[in-house]
């Protein structure tokens, strides 16, 4: 405990967190999202990674009782209706337990490593003991996988049993709804199979998209916990503007794209090589979802912040609606790739440093 981590001033500004915090735990329960992403309860990932912060805080000099009630909390939350669990929830909470725990670690060993760094590692960690713990449960090929499909697959007739019991209890609106579709194609069973190729999507990048999930719980954890405790447990979270990382991970990009070429390359070992074909997308996706978001911290440098919010969001919520996913999505991609390219060419040509002004 120190002198300085206990008189540290709380991080200001509630705006910014308080928008990032209702998009990470209100756009997964949309249908389009459910589909793909991992985790809608994104609760069941923030809270235990809040908890572990305050933790730290209290060793850093701050508030016993803030650490009480918040692992108090998640405690209970994790263990909430134990009775209806199925093993997809079972797989949820292991991961969020070891996230968190992997993250709390490091942040001992190191208080002084960036945010993104120590998240990044924690995220490995998890990674790393899930594979683990399914090695030595000898757990048969595929099994996360199938439970992953069959859980997603349930959200989307969830969603479709939505969508039929409005059509038969607002049939006036339904039929001003279905004018906007060609003669004989049905709005519901065209969402039905919107979702379903988003749903396909979403197994085989379940790994990337988890944890790009989970560095998403535990940077808002990080930016919640210096703007309530006092203590500080590290670096502060950073502005997108400022957002970069070791340019090491460029490797993460090229294992992949090389993983995926390799079918082509070697055609004889064609059978073989399309096995690490999951892999090779879930490092595409994981890392140049990383450079995207570095690519939008260079455009921030042109556009101003709340431009580039609005633009995001936009396409975001266009993607997000059934009726438009079709014509929204492809141009979020398309979005998500220039601004991945842009923040990989940074790497090399650093555009920041390029647009400061000359002394």
């Amino acid at each position: 405990m120190t002198d300085v981590a206990q008189a540290a001033p709380r991080a200001r500004g509630w705006s910014g967190i308080l928008l990032a915090l209702a998009a990470f735990l209100l756009v997964p329960a949309i249908p389009v999202a459910g589909a793909l992403l991992p985790v809608t309860d994104g609760y069941l990932l923030l809270l235990p990674a809040f908890a572990v912060c305050t933790l730290l805080g209290w060793w850093a000099g701050g508030r016993g009782s803030l650490a009480l009630f918040w692992v108090a909390l998640a405690a209970y939350t994790m263990t909430q209706g134990r009775g209806a669990w199925g093993s997809y929830d079972v797989l949820l909470r292991a991961w969020a337990i070891i996230l968190a725990g992997a993250f709390g670690v490091l942040a001992l060993v190191d208080a002084r490593r960036p945010l993104f760094a120590r998240a990044l590692s924690a995220t490995g960690m998890a990674l790393v003991a899930a594979l683990g713990i399914t090695t030595i449960l000898r757990a048969p090929t595929g099994v996360v996988e199938s439970v992953v499909a069959r859980q997603l697959q349930s959200r989307n007739a969830a969603t479709v049993a939505q969508l039929r019991s409005f059509a038969s209890s607002q049939p006036e609106s339904y039929a001003r709804f279905s004018r906007a579709y060609p003669d004989g194609v049905s709005p519901i069973d065209a969402a039905a199979d919107a979702l379903t190729v988003v749903t396909r999507a979403g197994v085989v990048a379940f790994p990337a998209l988890l944890a790009l999930q989970s560095l998403a719980a535990l940077a808002l954890a990080w930016a919640l916990y210096h703007r309530i405790g006092r203590a500080r447990i590290g670096p502060p979270l950073g502005s997108l503007r400022d957002f970069r990382f070791n340019d090491q991970l460029v490797w993460g990009l090229i294992v992949g794209l090389t993983v995926l070429l390799l079918p082509t390359v070697a055609p004889g070992r064609a059978v073989a090589f399309r096995m690490l074909r999951t892999f090779g997308i879930n490092l595409i996706v994981f890392f140049l979802s990383l450079y995207a978001l570095r690519g939008l911290g260079v455009i921030s440098w042109v556009l101003p912040k709340r431009t580039l919010g609005m633009l995001v969001a936009i396409g975001v919520l266009l993607a997000l609606v059934p009726t438009t996913t079709g014509i929204a999505l492809p141009g979020l991609l398309s979005l998500v790739t220039g601004a991945g390219l842009l923040g990989l060419a940074d790497t090399w040509f650093d555009w920041r440093r390029l647009a400061r002004p000359l002394p």
